[in-house]
């Protein structure tokens, strides 16, 4: 049947990533307020093909590598079942769409990225 397409490797590891900001303070883009964020680097490493099957199941495991004054950067990894298939490294940057510019994060944003810091040597 062929393999998933690296493209949608890109929506699968996005998809992880609007999980987790939902439940962020900052909430999804477009959401009241003026706590937007946007994507300033997305890097791919492509590991193994994931056979497609019907039924195939892909995870994805995210946490927070770095938290800057106004960036913060995901490590993520994909699994097919035990095997590694990918992993994408991801930097959102808190951004003010009434102002056009990058803001700093406010501290229950900050707060809230760092419960997802990974130890040293885990991502």
């Amino acid at each position: 049947m062929g393999h998933v397409n690296h493209a949608r490797y890109l929506s699968f590891f996005e998809d992880a990533r609007m999980a987790l900001l939902a439940t962020s303070p900052s909430g999804l883009a477009g959401t009241s307020g003026d706590r937007g964020y946007i994507a300033a680097r997305v890097a791919v490493d492509y590991l193994s093909p994931a056979e497609f099957r019907p039924g195939i199941v892909l995870r994805v495991e995210s946490s927070v590598s770095r938290i800057g004054t106004s960036s913060w950067t995901f490590d993520q990894r994909m699994f097919d079942g035990d095997r590694p298939i990918a992993r994408c490294e991801c930097v959102l940057v808190a951004y003010s769409y009434a102002n056009a510019k990058p803001r700093p994060l406010d501290d229950d944003e900050r707060e809230f990225w760092e419960r997802y810091l990974a130890a040293a040597g885990d991502a």
